[in-house]
């Protein structure tokens, strides 16, 4: 009877032991890159992620609001 009861509360309240609600826990595990760090060229209009192949000759480190701002675009190769 005392399982029973136990069980009746846990359901009626939603809450069980080990499990959270999602909108509990989407708003809690997303986090937003605030300067998320990517890479520009001299001579070129995108911006790449560190390991990207079109990295060969220059490497200029800013961040991806930086290189959005000064006409940037994103790499399609890497997809930073």
């Amino acid at each position: 009877m005392k399982r029973l009861l136990f069980l009746f509360l846990f359901l009626s309240f939603g809450i069980l032991p080990g499990f959270a609600p999602p909108s509990i826990l989407s708003n809690s595990t997303y986090i937003h890159p605030v300067n998320e760090v990517v890479y520009i060229t001299k001579s070129g209009t995108k911006y790449h992620r560190g390991s990207c192949h079109h990295l060969k000759k220059s490497k200029i480190k800013t961040n991806k609001s930086d290189a959005k701002t000064a006409g940037y675009t994103a790499c399609s190769v890497c997809k930073p």
